[in-house]
């Protein structure tokens, strides 16, 4: 039989030769993933990640290793097809399956259950020592017959079901099923479980488990400001090493309620930032003093990117209190330089003072000192309610503000996300809410400043709206870093047409990591800081946008943001520096970007440097644009908005591109054009009634399709005038 070509054949018959060895139910067609034993991944990632405490520490690395090759080896079975590709998978399958197995039946914690006898008990009989608060029951299920299953479920005991508790744990109905029970926020002591075996079409069967804690040991921990000396907000990561596991701190604040169930509606933020800096850490506005399981615990704590990232681990006896005052030292402070950094992409509710002062402590804790708290909206609502907007609804503590603004008008499959800052009042039409131009002129109106979210990676065709708008001189900036990614793309094809837009940043949370992890730095010089100073700098250009470098630009005297108007070309000198924190950040590389292109970098003098700088002389020629970037070798980035050199006469872009940007842009303004014609034949089919998206984008095609042809009118307007530059430029 020629099974190559038949993979659901070859599928079947490799899970039949895979069943001599009892582990493996019959697979249902089609289902790939049937020739692991159910639950198998689940059950590997549960002990590899949460609960290596139950074996031995030369098995760690091996279960952990285990696991990777399962989850790999679970997507391989679900995307591939090809009768080699499954032959292969299936055999990695029944090695990795058989090493696991091997290392559960010689774990030391091991405790066995036998189902078929009349009165099944668990053995050993208990109590269970475990090394704290949290820890976990390996249990062998025997239930009769052949067969080889896993199963995991975790218990909080914080939240009984009454006054009992009850673990329910679904087990195989026959054969033998390995399961880890995992507890979570055990009482010290002694407690009484029920575990509740649970099997399809039988009766469940009740086994007690009693289980033992030692006694707690106290931990205290204050955060010093290296500023001033006093405690502090911070973020903080406390692990326990026993498990490896991070805990909640006892005032840690939990924003979920403030997240309105959007994104990762946690307290507990993982940053997409390098290293030691992406694991788990809360937000905790001052000291705590909080009972803890003996053992060893890595106290991390973060106070932002201008400041190092301090480690610590303590031992914690039972009965005893340990004291900790950690003070993360800066190795730069950028307020001094006269920059002051800022996060334009913040959702997060404020409705009460309470909500406030719970941001504002996330905001010191990272040391951002503005951020843009967006309320949100779409076609259907709005999310993360804020008070109000304006000035008299900001929150000031000191040099931190929490200034209202808005994301949107927000659309995903069409136009892209918009941004606001500094706004009076929240501006939202969805009758209108595909003509972006009046929003971003009535934020204007208002003194507000408006832009697009998700420029980095060009998120929900986010080029379509820019495409209509940017060249108008709707828009002041752009979303050039998030997440830690720094995509330029876009921004480079506005810039080399002769738009000017400020480069910004957003941390986007609760979707980011957390407050800061990507920041705009705006320049106040001598100025005090207040909001309108930060706002006033961020409209003039004057920033730059980072995940870790600091960067410095300028040519000649001017500042990013600024133009160097000339008469004629002439020699202008540029001088460029990025450095960083040395533990983290080195090597560095800089480098000066002309038109897109790199026209002079530098690297560290050596890998232990996170510093590197630049100061060459370059002729302005026609125009152009100049900007700075850094690459730090953590894997953060940094660029600034370009300083603009404008000849008399003449525009700053590229000009012997010009046609193929041009032609670039149409075509997103096409794809409005097919998009709003799509929208207009399935609605008169009858086919949005469910889908007030395309429906409205039907009814406000032709307003839309005015504004397209307005930005057509811009481009041809924009190949006269380069024509008419062809005789002034230079050969």
């Amino acid at each position: 039989m020629n099974t190559g070509t038949n993979p659901l054949s070859l599928l079947r018959l490799l899970t039949a030769a895979l069943a001599v060895f009892h582990w493996m139910p019959s697979p249902q067609a089609g289902d790939p993933a049937a020739v692991l034993p159910p639950g198998i991944v689940d059950f590997a990632g549960r002990i590899a990640r949460s609960h290596l405490d139950l074996f031995e520490p030369e098995k760690h690395a091996e279960l952990e290793a285990i696991n990777r090759e399962l989850r790999q080896i679970q997507q391989q079975m679900e995307r591939t097809r090809s009768g080699d590709a499954l032959r292969a998978a299936a055999n990695r399958g029944a090695a990795a399956a058989g090493q696991l197995l091997e290392i559960v039946k010689k774990c030391p914690h091991r405790i066995r259950v036998d189902l078929t006898l009349a009165d099944p008990q668990l053995r050993p009989a208990g109590p269970f020592e475990l090394a704290g608060d949290t820890g976990a029951l390996l249990l062998e299920i025997e239930a009769g017959a052949e067969g080889l299953s896993y199963g995991t479920t975790v218990a909080d005991l914080s939240q009984p079901a009454g006054e009992s508790s009850q673990v329910n744990l679904d087990v195989g109905s026959q054969g033998t099923t390995y399961a880890v029970v995992g507890l979570e926020c055990l009482p010290f002591g002694r407690t009484m479980l029920c575990l509740n075996l649970r099997r399809s079409g039988q009766p469940g069967v009740r086994l007690p488990a009693e289980v033992a804690t030692p006694s707690p040991g106290r931990l205290k921990l204050t955060v010093l400001s290296d500023d001033t000396g006093k405690p502090a907000p911070a973020m903080v990561q406390l692990m326990w090493r026993t498990d490896g596991q991070v805990r909640q701190p006892a005032n840690g604040i939990e924003f979920a309620p403030q997240f309105d169930k959007q994104g990762r509606a946690s307290g507990a933020r993982n940053a997409n930032l390098p290293g030691a800096q992406r694991g788990t850490f809360w937000c905790v506005p001052g000291p705590f003093d909080m009972a803890v399981a003996p053992g060893t615990w890595q106290i991390g704590v973060r106070r932002g990117v201008e400041h190092e990232v301090v480690f610590r681990d303590v031992t914690v006896q039972s009965g005893q209190t340990v004291g900790q005052t950690l003070r993360p030292s800066r190795w730069v402070d950028m307020r001094k330089r006269g920059w002051w950094s800022g996060d334009d992409h913040v959702h997060c509710r404020i409705r009460s003072d309470e909500d406030a002062r719970r941001l504002m402590a996330w905001i010191q804790a990272e040391d951002v000192h503005l951020a843009n708290i967006v309320k949100m909206g779409d076609i259907y609502r709005t999310y993360f309610e804020q008070r109000g907007f304006g000035p008299a609804y900001r929150v000031v503590d000191g040099e931190f503000v929490l200034a209202p603004g808005q994301e949107c008008p927000r659309t995903h499959d069409q136009i892209g996300h918009t941004l606001a800052m500094n706004i009076a009042s929240m501006i939202r039409n969805t009758d209108r809410y595909f003509l972006y131009d009046e929003v971003f002129d009535a934020v204007h109106a208002q003194g507000g400043l408006a832009g697009y979210a998700h420029v980095n990676s060009g998120l929900f065709h986010v080029h379509r709206d820019m495409s209509i708008n940017v060249p108008r001189q709707k828009a002041d900036f752009v979303e050039i870093l998030q997440f830690n990614s720094l995509g330029t793309g876009l921004y480079y094809e506005f810039l080399n047409i002769g738009c000017k837009l400020t480069a910004s940043a957003g941390s986007d949370v609760p979707w980011g990591g957390t407050v800061g992890e990507v920041r705009a730095y705006a320049f106040l010089g001598d100025e005090a800081f207040s909001a309108d100073a930060w706002f006033e700098a961020f409209r003039k250009g004057r920033t730059f946008t980072t995940s870790g470098p600091m960067i410095d630009l300028r040519v000649e005297n001017a500042l990013p943001g600024d133009e160097i108007r000339l008469a004629s070309s002439r020699t202008l000198r540029v001088r460029a520096r990025a450095w960083g924190d040395p533990a983290r950040m080195a090597p560095m590389r800089l480098e000066i970007v002309r038109h897109g292109e790199v026209i002079r970098s530098a690297e560290s003098a050596s890998p232990r440097s996170a510093e590197a700088e630049v100061d060459f002389a370059v002729d302005a020629g026609d125009g152009c644009w100049i900007a700075a970037r850094a690459h730090a070798g953590d894997g953060t980035s940094a660029h600034t908005t370009p300083v603009y050199i404008v000849r008399e006469g003449l525009r700053f872009w590229k000009y012997d591109g010009l046609e193929a940007l041009f032609q670039a842009r149409e075509s997103s303004l096409a794809e409005v054009e097919r998009m709003v014609a799509d929208a207009r034949r399935d609605n008169a089919e009858g086919k949005l009634a469910n889908d007030r998206y395309r429906q409205q984008l039907a009814l406000q095609g032709d307003l839309l399709l005015q504004r397209v042809a307005l930005a057509r009118q811009v481009y041809q307007s924009l190949r006269r005038i380069a024509e008419a530059e062809r005789s002034v430029r230079q050969p």
